[in-house]
């Protein structure tokens, strides 16, 4: 009973995910935007995303973990610079 209690909880949190982060249609101003400032606006919301998720994972000690969605975040960071470690 509290399986099927859970799963359908993990359905209903799993449908509205993509709403919350799905994104929004583009307004006209922003058109003008050029591909350099969505690639730095999609950076800064991944690695604020990532801080968070590690801020989790560290809480619940999954230390591991931690350390991966660490170095996704780094590489957010500096994507945020315009820089990448993957491009070295």
């Amino acid at each position: 009973m509290l399986r099927s209690a859970v799963a359908e909880d993990a359905v209903s949190v799993s449908l509205s995910i993509p709403a919350i982060i799905a994104p929004a249609a583009p307004l006209q101003a922003d058109a003008a935007l050029s591909a350099d400032s969505e690639t730095d606006d999609s950076a800064i919301y991944l690695f604020e995303l990532l801080v968070a998720a590690r801020r989790l994972a560290v809480t619940r000690r999954h230390k591991f973990l931690a350390y991966l969605i660490g170095m996704a975040a780094e590489e957010a960071r500096l994507l945020t610079q315009g820089r990448s470690a993957a491009r070295q």
